[in-house]
């Protein structure tokens, strides 16, 4: 799950079991990682590079129970200033067909994501980063206002630096930047506890 104290996660897996159980892990994976998504656009918006990340997947999810595998990408797709979110469906299997023809299959996708795709993504992260003006304020918001993140910033951030103004936001599987519509319904956290503010002032909206 995407929290307070996790950095740009890009990675996630629900593991669940009894009706309609790939469901709910769907939903739980699309609220996760269009949290993670929207992180990497605000951080791109800050330097003005948001248009990198149109329609680029930025974070994968699996979904399984006892039987079937869901493997998804998560995207942006940015227009203007409206941002939206989208999951693309990779692969739907099971490791139980076949004599476990594919049981290694999602163990051997995992494997790629952080040893081909990951390396190529943290560069990208910190290329960003590296051009964040040093005036900024990274004080979490609550997260009532945490989906307004991106209006917030440029009015009480960049009007006090010499940047000029950060252009727009994305898109993905329908859940707007005023939260997940279409791909997170009746989706909540399920972790304990008062969320944490991150110990490092590095990055918001998540």
């Amino acid at each position: 799950m995407a929290t307070y104290y996790i950095y740009f996660p890009f990675l996630t897996s629900e593991v669940k079991c009894g009706a309609a159980a790939l469901d709910i892990a769907d939903r739980q994976n699309a609220h996760s990682m269009t949290l993670a998504v929207r992180a990497t656009v605000e951080l791109f918006r800050l330097v003005g590079r948001e248009r990198e990340l149109h329609r680029e997947i930025l974070a994968f999810s699996t979904s399984h129970d006892h039987q079937l595998v869901r493997i998804y990408g998560h995207y942006p797709v940015i227009d203007g200033k409206d941002t939206k979110y989208y999951r693309h469906p990779i692969h739907e299997f099971s490791f139980t067909e076949l004599d476990g023809r594919e049981q290694w299959t999602a163990y051997k996708f995992t494997k790629n994501v952080y040893e081909i795709w990951m390396p190529n993504h943290f560069k990208r992260l910190c290329s960003a980063i590296d051009q964040i003006p040093a005036d900024l304020d990274f004080s979490v918001p609550q997260l009532s206002q945490s989906f307004r993140l991106s209006e917030d910033l440029q009015r009480h951030n960049l009007s006090r630096s010499s940047q000029p103004d950060s252009q727009s936001q994305g898109n993905s599987q329908p859940s707007t930047g005023s939260g997940a519509r279409d791909s997170t319904p009746n989706t909540s956290f399920t972790g304990g506890g008062a969320p944490k503010r991150p110990r490092k002032r590095l990055a918001k909206g998540q």
